[in-house]
Formats: structure tokens, C-alpha cells, sequence
């Protein structure tokens, strides 16, 4: 299916948006949202894929967040035919990962590489580098 859940995407609703959806789509409700996260899951990785290697093994928090906010998006417009009610969590989603793509960090995006990832400290020391050896040597 995709990264985040049904119950992830409809805690991005408002809780009235919720109610009047559930309520016209009835026991179709969890199908509709179901292919709005297939919808946003090829968009989070088409995006990713600038990056890294995809589908991911396993979705971190981030991914999981940035997916649910799309897919919140689309059902939303979809049901109201108004983009604009939800609009924030598209350009918020986007803007992840964008983040994400520009961070270059697999351990980022995909919880079984977190133990994995090489990427370079920018703050701080990395114990490689600056040894106590070569410290000394200041």
C-alpha cells in the first residue's frame, strides 16, 4: 500500500471534515483513503527518488509524516473540489521532502539504514577525524 496509515491520514483531518466524510462516503471511506495513500505514496517516492533507492524498506517518522499530509491532501480535495482547505500540509509535505532529498541521509528516510548512515557531521567532532593524536599536534 504505502508508508503511513489510514488512521495517520484521517488524524490530518479537522474532526467535523472527518465526520462529514465518513458519513457520505459510508463503508467506502477506508478504500477512497486507501487510494489516496497509493496517490501520495508515487509522489513521496518519485520525490525520494532524486536521492535514494526506492520503495524504502522501512518509512521513517518523517517519510510517514510528509505521506499521511499528502494523502490527507488529495482526499480532501478530492471530496470538497477545494485544494485550498488543506493546501498547508501539501506545501508542509513538500517542503519535507525536499529537506529530505537535500539532506542526502538514509538513515533519514529509512529506519533499517539508520545504523548504516555515513553522512558528515557539521557540528561537533567526528572521532575519525579528529583523533587525539592529531589534536595534539595544534
Amino acid at each position: 500500500m504505502g508508508y503511513c496509515t489510514i488512521a495517520e491520514v484521517v488524524h490530518e483531518f479537522t474532526p467535523s471534515l472527518r465526520t462529514s466524510m465518513e458519513r457520505d462516503y459510508g463503508e467506502a471511506f477506508e478504500e477512497i483513503i486507501t487510494g489516496h495513500i497509493r496517490k501520495a505514496n508515487d509522489f513521496v517516492n518519485a520525490s525520494l527518488a532524486r536521492a535514494y533507492s526506492v520503495p524504502l524498506a522501512s518509512a521513517s517518522s518523517i517519510v510517514i509524516t510528509a505521506e499521511s499530509k499528502l494523502a490527507a491532501y488529495y482526499a480532501v480535495a478530492a471530496y470538497s473540489e477545494k485544494e485550498d482547505v488543506l493546501r498547508d500540509k501539501y506545501e508542509t509535505a513538500e517542503k519535507m521532502l525536499d529537506y529530505l532529498v537535500e539532506a542526502n541521509s538514509p538513515g533519514l528516510v529509512d529506519e533499517s539504514l539508520k545504523d548504516e548512515d555515513n553522512s558528515q557531521v557539521l557540528y561537533g567532532s567526528k572521532e575519525q577525524i579528529f583523533t587525539d593524536a592529531e589534536l595534539e599536534k595544534w
